[in-house]
């Protein structure tokens, strides 16, 4: 299975509830356009918003008035996640895991220790690396920013 970042929610109506974090990313607020709808006055409409780019997972405050706060410290403007970070957004909090990490619960082992992962800032292949697969063509890399 592929690495997929998932919220566990601990705490609010919310408990128990396991959301996968697809690749692009996903909006928590009040409002039903958001994939996460949580229905508590102390969260806005459009309260934040969780990017998954390139396999790395960056949280970023949408402006609200109260705030989402990671491990305890409020987040201005955006800030990369790991596995084992907790987000709080008024009475909810959330518990970054791997999809995989919610298999071992189950019963069933990963491919990989989820150990060895992480969900900061990645680099891409430099432009002179190869792939085996692709018959030799060079595969150009970058940075990868989320808020450019």
């Amino acid at each position: 299975m592929a690495d997929v970042p998932v919220l566990v929610c601990t705490a609010g109506e919310l408990s128990g509830k396991r959301i996968p974090v697809p690749e692009g990313g996903i909006g928590i607020g009040r409002s039903p356009e958001n994939a996460v709808v949580i229905h508590d006055e102390g969260v806005s409409r459009y309260h934040a918003r969780l990017l998954f780019e390139n396999g790395s997972l960056w949280l970023q405050d949408a402006g609200s008035r109260n705030g989402v706060f990671v491990n305890g410290a409020r987040v201005t403007g955006h800030k990369a996640l790991k596995v084992g970070d907790s987000m709080t957004i008024a009475e909810h909090t959330f518990e970054l895991r791997w999809q995989d990490e919610d298999s071992i619960e189950a019963g069933v082992r990963p491919a990989q220790p989820s150990s060895t992962r992480s969900l900061g800032p990645t680099r891409a292949p430099s432009a002179d690396a190869t792939d085996a697969g692709d018959g030799g063509k060079s595969k150009r890399g970058r940075w990868f920013w989320p808020f450019s």
